[in-house]
């Protein structure tokens, strides 16, 4: 019986996670045809096949689908940061003695904004709401500072940070999110690999002097 129980809980979540990936494929969809203010539910619905009734089981309106999607993505990036070794990350800063970082982590993450471009705009903009501006820096926010805790722990708890860690989270989403805003809408357009270069020059040495990264030993 209590097999049973976890097969329709299993099946059921399977369903969630199909009608939600239907609903922002339909979105994305229809962004890159429209603008996001022109888009409605109904238009979502249509497209991804499922009742208005459904959609309102899942999210409580378009900007809240269109933050999920963005979830999603943020979550996948950490994942390939976290790929990365804690050592590759401290070299990156500096610290073992590299002049310039290396662009690999943070190229992805310029490579899928230029893929999506448009999407991209609508969520560092906000459109008309002003709710999109806020959720992506929250979710930025809040991926990055998974990211330090989790890959570096223990660092973190053997080092005395001459600065407040919610400050680096700060600098760092705010950083990011100004300077995509400002590629995106440049013409003609620098590449992916010429940003993040720009980027790195001007985040990673700030970051390195902040934190004292000289005075810890190569890793």
């Amino acid at each position: 019986m209590e097999h049973t129980a976890d097969l329709k809980t299993e099946k059921l979540d399977r369903r969630i996670v199909r009608t939600r990936q239907s609903l922002r494929t339909a979105l994305m969809d229809l962004v890159k045809a429209k603008s996001f203010d022109e888009i409605s539910v109904e238009e979502i619905t249509g497209r991804a096949d499922v009742s208005r009734a459904t959609f309102y089981l899942h999210y409580k309106d378009k900007e809240d689908l269109l933050l999920d999607q963005f979830y999603e993505m943020a979550m996948e990036r950490v994942q390939d940061f976290s790929e990365f070794p804690s050592s590759f990350w401290l070299a990156a800063l500096g610290a073992a003695g590299t002049e310039n970082p290396p662009d690999l982590p943070l190229l992805k993450i310029f490579e899928l904004a230029e893929k999506n471009a448009g999407l991209y705009r609508i969520l560092l903009r906000g459109g008309s709401s002003r709710r999109l501006v806020d959720g992506i820096r929250e979710i930025t926010t809040q991926a990055f500072q998974n990211f330090l805790v989790n890959k570096f722990s223990n660092e973190l708890q053997r080092t005395q940070l001459p600065l407040p860690m919610d400050l680096l989270v700060a600098y760092f989403t705010g950083a990011l999110l100004s300077t995509m805003v400002w590629w995106l809408e440049q013409e003609p357009r620098m590449s992916a690999e010429q940003i993040t270069r720009l980027f790195n020059q001007l985040f990673f040495p700030g970051v390195r002097t902040a934190l004292q990264l000289d005075r810890l030993p190569n890793p």
